[in-house]
This record gives structure tokens, C-alpha cells and sequence, in this order.
């Protein structure tokens, strides 16, 4: 549907949206836009409020990945990207889950992993919550073979 808006010669605001037109005194769009204004900047509060909620429940998960075996580290760190395993290791508390990290991989790839951590140190929280969702489902893995393991 197309939308052209114009000012009419008395100075009021005409919209066309497909066959229908409105003219709308000043006023009354200075209002409309106050609204719009009003209920874009309360949808970012609520979006990121669910952020802040997501980043807390994956700060709790990525804490937990430090008591997770180091067998099972090995199997996991391969599979996830150099964003993804930099983002589970700032999320988790304290620097454990890095050494560990560090502590499971090759010479070569604690080398490149010690210098991504480096590098990416502002991974916006949109971000953040991007990596994690996508390895959940590897989280979940790793913690059915830990059950496994211990079992």
C-alpha cells in the first residue's frame, strides 16, 4: 500500500494511504507523532528488559559450563564458532571457564582463542544473546553427557 503525504495551501497535513485520504490539522499530527514517538521508545524499554533477563538466565548457564568435564569441553569447543566460545567465556563468572577452555585446547588454538578473546572484548548484548541462543542446543548436549558421564 502506498502512503504520500503533502500540506494543503492552509498548512494542514494531507495523507493519501491507497484510496483513502485524510487532512489532518497540525495539531493533531504533532500528536500522532508524539504517540508514535511514545510507543517505539516503550517497546525498546520492553525489549530491553527481555535482554537483560535473557543475559542473566545465559550467565547462569555459561557459569555451569565451569563444572562441566574437561572431555566434554574438548568435544564442545570445536563445534562452536571463536564469537560463540569468547561469548560463553566472558558470560561465565570469574575467569574459570577461560582457563578451562585455554586448559582443553590445542597449543595452536589456545593461541587463537587467547588473541579472539583479546580482540572481541565489546560484543554488544544483542550479540551476547545471539551466540548463546545458537548454542544451547550444544550446551544441552554437553550436559547430557556429563549426566552420562557421572551416571
Amino acid at each position: 500500500m502506498e502512503i504520500a503525504a503533502s500540506r494543503t495551501k492552509t498548512g494542514e497535513c494531507q495523507l493519501d494511504i491507497g484510496p483513502v485520504t485524510f487532512t489532518l490539522p497540525s495539531e493533531v499530527v504533532d500528536a500522532l507523532q508524539q504517540v508514535i514517538d511514545q510507543r517505539l521508545n516503550q517497546s525498546n524499554a520492553i525489549d530491553d528488559e527481555g535482554i537483560k533477563r535473557k543475559l542473566e538466565a545465559y550467565k547462569a548457564l555459561a557459569s555451569k559450563m565451569i563444572g562441566v568435564d574437561d572431555r566434554i569441553v574438548q568435544k564442545f569447543a570445536p563445534k562452536v564458532t571463536p564469537e560463540q566460545l569468547v561469548t560463553i567465556a566472558r558470560l561465565a563468572e570469574g575467569d574459570a571457564l577461560y582457563q578451562k577452555i585455554c586448559r582443553n585446547l590445542s597449543k595452536q588454538n589456545r593461541r587463537q582463542f587467547e588473541e579472539d578473546f583479546k580482540v572481541m572484548n565489546k560484543i554488544t548484548e544483542q550479540h551476547a544473546c545471539l551466540y548463546m541462543e545458537q548454542i544451547v542446543p550444544l550446551i544441552k548436549i554437553a550436559a547430557q553427557e556429563q549426566k552420562e558421564l557421572y551416571s
